[in-house]
């Protein structure tokens, strides 16, 4: 059943704003938690600057590869299916370099065929 709108368009109430509860919450509950996100985006980019700098990975591939490692199994295959799906009809790939023809080795599969992990049951007692 729809209900009857009573707001300021159709002649009803005006509700004042409570600017002084705005302020209030932004400076309590929000400011904190902003300074505290701060910190915390500042370690990320500190632990971001260690794998790109001292450990030579692409960030951006890092930064992938963290959200599909934090991702549900059934959720990251679907994934993995339609990227692969995508890369073999576009063509695109990883390019053979040299030190691959000079080893003579085949360039890896771009996303690896693994088991599936068993899951753990927990002990009830």
């Amino acid at each position: 059943m729809a209900k009857k709108d009573d707001g300021p368009q159709n002649g009803g109430e005006i509700i004042k704003p409570d600017f002084e509860r705005a302020i209030k919450v932004i400076t309590n509950d929000l400011n904190p938690l902003l300074e505290k996100s701060a910190k915390v985006r500042g370690d990320q980019a500190a632990g971001w600057k260690v794998i790109e700098d001292d450990c030579h990975c692409n960030k951006k591939a890092a930064k992938d590869f963290h959200k599909l490692h934090r991702m549900d199994p059934e959720l990251r295959d679907d994934y993995f299916r339609t990227l692969r799906g995508l890369l073999d009809v576009s063509g695109l790939g990883i390019s053979r370099d040299l030190v691959d023809e000079a080893e003579g080795k085949e360039a890896a599969p771009v996303i690896p065929v693994v088991d599936k992990s068993r899951p753990e049951l927990a002990t009830v007692n």
